[in-house]
Order: C-alpha cells, then sequence, then structure tokens
C-alpha cells in the first residue's frame, strides 16, 4: 500500500513538472514576440534586453576590473537574458 502512495507522488511530481516546463517554454515565447513588437514600434528602452549606456559602461568597468562573472549576473538581472546570451554579450565587450 505504502508503494502505492510512493508511486502516486512520482506520477503527480512529473506531471506538474512537465506542466511548469511547458509554462516556462509558453512565457519565453511569449516575452520574445512582446520585445519583437516593442522593437518595432519603436521603443527599444521598454524591452527585456535593452542595455542601456550606465548599465553598459557598468558592465565595461566590471570586464576591465577582470570581473566577468560579476558582470554576467548583474546583465542577467537588469534584463533578464539567458545566461548563454549574457556570456556572449560580455564576451564581445
Amino acid at each position: 500500500m505504502e508503494y502505492a502512495y510512493v508511486g502516486l507522488i512520482i506520477v503527480v511530481f512529473l506531471i506538474l513538472n512537465v506542466n511548469i516546463n511547458a509554462l516556462q517554454q509558453n512565457q519565453k515565447r511569449v516575452e520574445s514576440k512582446l520585445d519583437r513588437i516593442i522593437e518595432y514600434i519603436g521603443l527599444p528602452e521598454l524591452s527585456r534586453e535593452y542595455i542601456g549606456d550606465e548599465l553598459k559602461e557598468e558592465l565595461i568597468r566590471l570586464v576591465k576590473g577582470n570581473e566577468k562573472i560579476k558582470a554576467i549576473k548583474k546583465l542577467r538581472d537588469a534584463t533578464g537574458i539567458e545566461l548563454r546570451e549574457a556570456k556572449d554579450y560580455i564576451d564581445s565587450l
């Protein structure tokens, strides 16, 4: 009987995990579309991926100070972009 409960809990957990992953993918898709709309109407500063002059200067300062990890974290916190995108951007500075 206890094995049935454990099995049921595992099945419920797996179903929830699949649903959460689907919601996260859907959210990324919607945010991407919203960013494209924002760029189309000419308001890039509203985009979650917008990097302002102040932020860019701060990132350059961190990179010059050999603090790339802090720069990547700051960029991700400010924009919400993925780790790989942030690393590539910091490497390009």
